[in-house]
Order: C-alpha cells, then sequence, then structure tokens
C-alpha cells in the first residue's frame, strides 16, 4: 500500500498555523456558556472582560509594554492604518521605508492629502535602510518614522536600535511594524523608546483577524472609526473574546519558546538553502543569509518562471518574490527596491519555515523543487 504524504506547508511568512495550545486556549470561548458582551454590565459580561485583559496584559509582556498601552485591532493592517493615519502629528512630516507593507505604503496618500510631507527612505542590496538619508530627513525636524523590524518578503532585519537612537535625537516618533519579528526575537519597547508598534496574531501562531497596536503612554491618538467608546474611545467596537485571549495566549507561547524556535528554524532553512544550491546551478539567494530572519529563504533563478513552478507544486507551498498587489502583477516593490533586475524577481521563490516544519519536510521540499527545476523546459 502506498503511502501519501500530506502536503508541506513552507509559507509561514504569509501566515502561521494555528498553535495547538492557541486553540484550546480560544475553545472555552466559543461555547454557548461563555456568551457575553465583554462590555456589558452583567456576570458573564464581567468574565469576558476579565478574560481580554489578561490577554492585553500578555501583548503587552511580549513586548515589554503596560497593558494600558494596547489596542486591540482587526489586524496589523487596521493597526499600521491607526498608527500613521491617527498618531501622526498635525503638519509632521512621515518618512517611511521604501520597503515597507503596503498597507503602510498606502498611507502616504492620504497623508499629503492632509498636508503632510511625505520621504521614502531609499534601502541597500540587503534591504537596510539608508540612515544618512533618515538623519537627512530628521535633520529639517521632527517627524514619524515608520520601519518594519523584518521584512516580509526578504527578512532583511532592520538595525532598530540605531534607527531608534536616531529618531530620539531628533526627537521623532518612532513606529514599528513588527508583525514578523516577534515570533522568533525579543523586542522592548521601553528599551528603544518605540512610541507605536503593530502586531498581528495569524503571524504569531495565533488567529487571524486580531492583531494590536502599541501606544505609548501619553500620545495622542486619534480613532479611524466611530462608535461606541470601547478601548477608551481609541478604537470603538464589541472586542471578540476568543480572539483577544487567542492572541494573548500566542504572545504568552512566543516569549517561552522564541529563541529556540529561532535557533531550530534557522538551521533548518540554511539545511534547504544547502540542499538546493548544490543541486541547482546559479540559485541565487536574496536574503541577508545567517543576518535575515531565521524562517525566511529567498532565492532566485535566471530564467525561471516563479509563479508557473509554484502552481506546479500542489504539494508544496511556497510562495514567488514577484508578488502581486489588488490583482496587478509585476515585480515587488521590495525587490526593486533592493536593486533587483524585474527579470530576477521574476525568478524568485520566497520560502518560509515555522515552528512547526521538521527536518523530513525540508528533505521533501528539496527535492521537490530540484526535481520541478530541473523538468522546466528550456530557455
Amino acid at each position: 500500500m502506498t503511502t501519501v504524504e500530506p502536503p508541506i506547508y513552507l509559507d509561514h511568512l504569509a501566515s502561521t498555523p494555528l498553535d495547538p495550545a492557541v486553540l484550546d486556549a480560544m475553545l472555552p470561548w466559543l461555547s454557548a456558556a461563555t456568551a457575553g458582551n465583554p462590555h456589558a454590565a452583567h456576570r458573564a459580561g464581567w468574565r469576558a472582560a476579565e478574560a481580554i485583559e489578561g490577554a492585553r496584559a500578555e501583548v503587552a509582556a511580549l513586548i515589554g509594554a503596560r497593558p494600558g498601552e494596547i489596542v486591540f485591532t482587526s489586524g496589523a493592517t487596521e493597526a499600521n492604518n491607526l498608527a500613521l493615519l491617527g498618531a501622526t502629528p498635525g503638519g509632521w512630516p512621515v518618512a517611511v521605508s521604501a520597503v515597507e507593507h503596503r498597507s503602510v505604503l498606502a498611507c502616504l496618500p492620504e497623508l499629503r492629502r492632509r498636508g503632510h510631507d511625505t520621504a521614502l527612505l531609499p534601502v541597500d542590496r540587503r534591504g537596510i535602510v539608508d540612515a544618512d538619508r533618515l538623519a537627512h530627513v530628521l535633520a529639517a525636524g521632527p517627524a514619524l518614522v515608520s520601519v518594519m523590524a523584518a521584512n516580509n518578503e526578504v527578512g532583511s532585519v532592520q538595525p532598530l536600535g540605531d534607527i531608534a537612537a536616531l529618531c530620539q535625537r531628533n526627537g521623532a516618533l518612532l513606529h514599528v511594524d513588527a508583525v514578523q519579528y516577534l515570533a522568533t526575537a525579543v523586542l522592548d519597547v521601553r528599551v528603544l523608546d518605540i512610541a507605536l508598534l503593530s502586531l498581528s496574531g495569524h503571524k504569531l501562531y495565533g488567529p487571524p483577524g486580531i492583531g494590536a497596536l502599541f501606544l505609548r503612554e501619553g500620545l495622542p491618538l486619534t480613532p479611524l472609526l466611530h462608535g461606541g467608546g470601547q478601548q477608551h474611545g481609541r478604537r470603538p467596537g464589541t472586542l471578540p473574546t476568543a480572539l483577544c485571549v487567542g492572541l494573548g495566549a500566542a504572545c504568552r507561547t512566543a516569549r517561552e519558546r522564541r529563541a529556540a524556535d529561532a535557533a531550530r528554524v534557522a538551521a533548518l532553512r540554511d539545511r534547504l538553502f544547502h540542499l538546493l544550491a548544490g543541486a541547482i546551478d546559479g540559485l541565487r539567494r536574496n536574503d541577508p543569509g545567517k543576518d535575515a530572519l531565521p524562517g525566511c529563504l529567498h532565492v532566485s533563478l535566471p530564467g525561471l518562471d516563479a509563479a508557473d513552478l509554484v502552481l506546479g507544486l500542489p504539494d508544496l507551498a511556497i510562495s514567488t518574490g514577484a508578488a502581486c498587489w489588488e490583482g496587478r502583477g509585476g515585480p515587488s516593490h521590495v525587490l526593486a527596491a533592493m536593486g533587483l533586475a524585474p527579470e530576477e524577481a521574476h525568478g524568485s521563490l520566497r520560502i518560509g519555515l515555522g515552528r512547526f516544519t521538521t527536518e523530513r519536510e525540508v528533505e521533501r521540499a528539496a527535492t521537490l523543487l530540484v526535481r520541478a527545476i530541473r523538468a522546466r523546459p528550456a530557455r
């Protein structure tokens, strides 16, 4: 009898699977016995509110914040919008890196419409922000600076300590999109003097549909939504108890195992690259290698149609480096900012390993990729 092996999931940079421990924490809050609006003044509501406040404390503990500085959102896209469009002081310029997530870059036109100057900070071939350009922008006066801790395509990890020190010297506010970073690395908002930080549940082995914004105590915030006065009016709307509890559990689990996860996943990533590079001539590594996010492997091959390759591998979940946005094709803005030619971006693969990736899966993934690349028509 032939054994059919399950598909291999190597797209953790897009979304992480739900950790069983997180699911266990959520399940009690998905039953009829725990029904209750957490903003209602009765016993069921109080129980739900208590669970949410416990989750808020877990989120805060992950980044060295106070529970009152955590605002629950529907995800990192909302958190990024809330930070840039709700917390930028009137008249201040806004500077963001050229490799930010689209949820940050898409805020710039609205900021300009409101009268803010905006600056796009270039990056080098590794995807690292040009510190001289940032210093030049900040020399003109205080600004809000938005930089992602780790890039979601090539895994570049920004020198947040240097960037934060530069912002502090110039009186700037620093917003950090930490979505990709927190599952495998330590970040303390007090140590770095970060003013705002975004995170997401489904990048932390938690549930989708929930995220959070850290808002430093005392920093004004204009809400994007209007309705009830929940979360002190900063983000109205009834909070989803189970999702909040899930995010809290995911943050607690990340604190407990991020160092071990980082070491194990980085070793698997390097093993996969070794297997691929040893069998495929001309394979190029675009991520910063050992300095990249532990689970990120980004490679390209001249002449490869990466999109067709991915579609032809139904048993392997990976993605292309030349990502589409709103249905429009074309090279990834991240790869373009790093200086990759369109044909290099076209032949790029983004592979994301994670907490539950096994050595057996890495070996199988390498075999599937090598076989598929060798079988492609000659060009």
